[in-house]
């Protein structure tokens, strides 16, 4: 009876370590999926904000030439009327005051998308692979996560680079007080990070930081759905209405010397740049989606991570997270698409 139980042994460890090796290969496979659509997702976003920046010079520069009273210069001081009957007077101004019947405003083509949405796309990507590190454990509390927090921690490091988000200075009016909360907030997350990356290996390790420290993700991103939703209705549009405007005061003004040819092609141009001030706003509300699905996400999985779970609800929480953060990459890739 004992050689049996000895013969059986070796089969019995050789089993186990097949299937530890085929477990780990399926998380390993897990997390190179979320870190290639969190890596996808944030070089689609290139081509957009290429093509915004883009849009914005032309708005600049249509702005410039609609009136020749205006220089190629920022910000552009403008009249604007501020009574029905106000006479005809020139766009711009230089340092006289505005003419009676106009207000005068300083002006520029508005924030720049990319200063304001991408360090918010990095920190998605970020809580990415942090969460897809908490889905693991929650589904094999005993698995190797150190690829995914490792992962967490690079990408975090690299929100440093984004000075004005890091100091919550990077979108206007934004009330001081939070602005002081989201830079703290993102100081302790990266600082986060770096600890779970150090103790990547100790899986009781990191679930001790995690339920003690997690907090910290949700305020860094507690903020920042609201954040880039008004931005998105107000900044986010103001190229593409500053153009349209523009196109449309060259119209009105040349119409009587333009060809035929000519006045389609401008009215096209305009009725363009009326369409694209509807899709910041479309956008950016994506972005804020996506912010509050990966908010969801980890707050769902720390959690699970606290409470005493069967292996089904296990399987379960990580499931549905993932596939929270799977849709919140996916709307932050749709940026790329048209609306």
């Amino acid at each position: 009876m004992g050689r049996r139980i000895n013969a059986v042994l070796p089969i019995l460890t050789l089993a186990s370590l097949v299937c530890g090796c085929a477990t780990n290969a399926i998380r390993l496979d897990a997390a190179g999926t979320v870190q290639a659509q969190s890596r996808e997702a944030v070089t689609a976003t290139a081509s957009y904000f290429d093509a915004i920046e883009q849009r914005r010079r032309e708005a600049a520069a249509a702005l410039v030439a609609s009136d020749s009273s205006c220089l190629p210069v920022t910000p552009l001081r403008i009249q604007v009327p501020i009574v029905p009957d106000a006479p005809p007077a020139p766009l711009c101004l230089s340092a006289e005051a505005p003419m009676q019947g106009y207000a005068a405003f300083d002006i520029d083509i508005g924030s720049n998308p990319r200063a304001v949405l991408e360090p918010r796309i990095a920190l998605i990507a970020a809580i990415s692979d942090y969460a897809d590190a908490l889905a693991a454990i929650v589904e094999a509390p005993k698995t190797d996560v150190s690829a995914e927090l490792t992962a967490f921690a690079d990408q975090a490091d690299r929100l440093a680079r984004f000075t004005n988000f890091v100091a919550g200075t990077d979108l206007p009016n934004i009330n001081a007080a939070v602005a002081s909360e989201q830079g703290q907030s993102l100081v302790a997350l990266i600082a986060f990070a770096d600890d779970l990356a150090r103790e990547a290996r100790q899986v009781r390790d990191v679930r001790a930081l995690v339920l003690e420290r997690g907090a910290v993700v949700d305020r860094a991103l507690a903020s920042l759905s609201v954040q880039v939703t008004a931005w998105g209705k107000g900044a986010a549009r103001n190229a593409d209405d500053l153009y349209g405007n523009a196109l449309f005061r060259t119209y009105i003004r040349n119409r009587a010397t333009l060809s035929a040819d000519q006045r389609e092609q401008l009215a096209a141009r305009i009725f363009a740049a009326r369409e694209a001030a509807k899709d910041g706003p479309v956008r950016a509300a994506r972005v804020a989606d996506a912010i509050d699905l990966a908010a969801k996400a980890q707050a769902g999985l720390r959690d699970a991570l606290a409470g005493r779970l069967t292996r089904q609800q296990r399987r379960a929480a990580g499931e549905l997270n993932i596939e929270r953060i799977t849709r919140a990459l996916g709307l932050i890739a749709s940026l790329a698409t048209p609306a």
